[in-house]
Parts: structure tokens; C-alpha cells; sequence
């Protein structure tokens, strides 16, 4: 027999024992991340001038068929509280609406192949038509490479980034790096209909 053919066939021994190391690794390292990251929450609570609030949670994978969930999977996220966007529209009946905009999550995922995947979902609200999407902050092949200098990098980068889809930030300008712009986040416009008043202007 061809000693190629065992070779190949053995790749999946070995890419099942690197697909449990990770899995194993990040049962470890979640519970350390989880609790900087609250950490973190509590410091920006304490300090930040505006309090929408910081919160942590922990999640499980999710299975629909079963309603079931799976322990060996949890997945940490990181998330700000809903804003008052200060704006209300009023009817004749009296009736009344005000808008909020809801919080960033920035999420650390373990997917199937024990890769842990950053992703950002931006702030969205029922002004905003097109959901925006979301975005990958970073693939982390090995979790010791999540340090706190690490977390911290990440969270702030994808707060900044959050930043500029909230309506708060939508028409600050983005920073310049050297000479060239970076990418702009996308935005959604947020804007009203307009309805022409009988009402006449004394």
C-alpha cells in the first residue's frame, strides 16, 4: 500500500486532536476573558461621562431542533445599554413615541473548529431601515494570544467602531492614519418623512 494514502487518512486524526486542544483551551481561557471583561465594564461604569451602562454576558451555543445547548461551547459578550435617541413624535389623538438605539455587542465565539471568532454588531434602532452587518474584529486561532493588552485593543477597537454607527457618531469625522483614510464604517442614514401641516405660521 501507498504510505501517501496513511499519511492523508492520519490528517484527520491530527486535525481532530488540534480541533480539541482549542476547544479545550478556551473552556479554560473563557473564564479569565469573562472576568476582565467585567472588569472593564465596571471601570467604564464608574468613570465614563455618559452611563448607557456596560454589561457582560455569557451564552451557549444554541440548537433549534432540541432547544437544546451545548456546555462545551459558551461564548463571552461584551455590551453597551440602550440610548435615548431625545427625539419624540407626538399625534393628534395624544399618543406619543420616542426612539432608543440599542447597544453595541462585541462577542467572542467558539466555533466548530475551536477557533474563537471577535465579531461586532453595531448599534441598530427602529429609525435605522437596513440592519447593518456584522463585522469581524478578529479570528483567534490559539486563545493564549487573548492577553489583556489583547482584550483591551479589541474592545476598544470595536467600541470606536461602534461608535461611528450610533447616531452619536454618525457625523464625526473618521481619524486619519498618515496619509490614508481609513475604511469607513458603514452608516446608516436616519431620517423622517415629511408631512406638510395645515397649520399656518403667524
Amino acid at each position: 500500500m501507498n504510505d501517501n494514502l496513511l499519511r492523508v487518512a492520519n490528517l484527520y486524526a491530527t486535525g481532530l486532536q488540534d480541533v480539541l486542544k482549542r476547544r479545550d483551551h478556551w473552556l479554560e481561557q473563557y473564564v479569565a476573558l469573562r472576568d476582565h471583561l467585567k472588569e472593564i465594564a465596571t471601570y467604564l461604569n464608574t468613570n465614563a461621562l455618559y452611563k448607557q451602562g456596560f454589561y457582560v454576558d455569557t451564552l451557549h451555543a444554541f440548537n433549534e431542533d432540541i432547544n437544546g445547548t451545548s456546555s462545551k461551547l459558551p461564548s463571552v459578550s461584551f455590551r453597551s445599554g440602550e440610548m435615548p435617541m431625545l427625539v419624540t413624535f407626538r399625534n393628534s389623538m395624544g399618543e406619543k413615541r420616542s426612539f432608543q438605539e440599542e447597544g453595541f455587542h462585541i462577542s467572542f465565539n467558539p466555533t466548530i473548529t475551536g477557533q474563537v471568532l471577535v465579531l461586532l454588531e453595531s448599534h441598530q434602532s427602529d429609525l435605522n431601515k437596513t440592519p447593518l452587518p456584522v463585522n469581524t474584529l478578529a479570528i483567534i486561532d490559539d486563545t493564549a494570544e487573548l492577553t489583556t493588552d489583547v482584550i483591551d485593543a479589541l474592545i476598544a477597537r470595536g467600541m470606536e467602531a461602534a461608535f461611528y454607527t450610533s447616531f452619536t457618531g454618525m457625523a464625526a469625522p473618521t481619524k486619519r492614519t498618515g496619509s490614508e483614510e481609513e475604511p469607513l464604517t458603514p452608516r446608516n442614514p436616519i431620517g423622517f418623512k415629511r408631512y406638510e401641516t395645515t397649520e399656518k405660521i403667524k
